[in-house]
């Protein structure tokens, strides 16, 4: 884990950094505000930012609410270091955003506590924040989090001048598997399809529940012959062969809609899902276990 520093005295600076690296965590240096932003901006940044308020160019218990303010995507957990211990300063720093405070001189002890509280505080919310993005039987996207991370990778798309593509599959038959066989081996089945597309798929794609047997791929700067090349793969990835259950093997399969945008395409996300979900009644009407094209707005780059 990587914890941020601001702290204005050099000696407790480097006693500080010292310690942190005796416990096995990385520190990072941050003299002002414009640092601490860029330092906790980052995917990969500390999480744990310790922060002496009171050095030149921070402003004060601002700098606390400043990153509340501006820092959205990711969870921080401040700790202010202070000369200061009256109750009322302790008070101030809460209410500005800190969540704990060191006194100088720091105890050992001190920091050890306020460090394991900040891990366990931001174990749970990075926990809370999983489950509440999640479907709780597949372990994919739910359909909320799939359709904001669609309008995040459309935005993209625009600004990158790229082309993205989505594949909307939908389980072929998953009603007649319940009906025969009991939901528990229904379950069983959409669970082996969402661990066979999420193989076939690349890293940075997404793969969300999107319906109870309906699947989204997203694929970032993906063009129209690669979304077919995609759709046509984790087609032959799901029906390659049988599923085990309980109740014996259960052949799976998949009937899947591409669509593409691309920069010049300036089509809104609810307006590409109900494109593909109407090219999906289209596909079907010809069969199953076979990929069709939403081409209103397909680009072929």
């Amino acid at each position: 884990m990587k914890v941020l520093i601001t702290d204005h005295d050099p000696i407790s600076f480097d006693h500080l950094q010292q310690v942190l690296h005796g416990w096995g965590y990385e520190s990072e240096a941050a003299p002002d505000q414009a640092a601490i932003w860029y330092g906790l901006m980052q995917g990969e940044g500390p999480v744990i930012a310790i922060i002496d308020c009171s050095g030149p160019g921070l402003g004060g218990l601002d700098v606390y609410r400043n990153i509340r303010a501006t820092i959205k995507n990711r969870n921080i957990y401040l700790i202010m270091l202070t000369a200061r211990t009256d109750a009322r300063h302790i008070e101030e720093a809460l209410e500005a955003g800190a969540n704990g405070y060191l006194a100088r001189p720091v105890a050992e002890s001190d920091l050890r506590i306020c460090l394991e509280n900040g891990r366990r505080l931001l174990e749970l919310e990075d926990a809370l924040a999983l489950k509440s993005t999640r479907d709780a039987l597949t372990g994919l996207y739910n359909r909320a989090a799939t359709i904001e991370h669609l309008g995040k990778e459309m935005v993209r798309c625009q600004r990158e001048r790229s082309a993205l593509s989505v594949v909307f599959a939908d389980l072929d038959r998953l009603q007649d598997i319940n009906d025969r066989n009991g939901h528990l081996v229904g379950d069983a089945v959409l669970q082996q399809v969402s661990r066979r597309l999420r193989r076939a798929l690349r890293p940075y794609d997404h793969l969300g529940r999107y319906g109870d047997d309906e699947l989204l791929l997203i694929l970032p700067a993906c063009n129209a012959a690669g979304a077919l090349e995609v759709a046509e793969r984790t087609r032959l990835a799901v029906s390659a062969c049988p599923i085990k259950t309980e109740a014996g093997e259960v052949q799976a399969s998949i009937t899947s809609v591409t669509a593409t945008v691309s920069d010049r395409k300036n089509v809104p996300a609810d307006t590409l899902l109900q494109l593909a979900e109407t090219a999906m009644y289209r596909t079907k009407e010809k069969g199953r276990n076979q990929v069709g094209l939403a081409n209103v707005y397909c680009s072929l780059l």
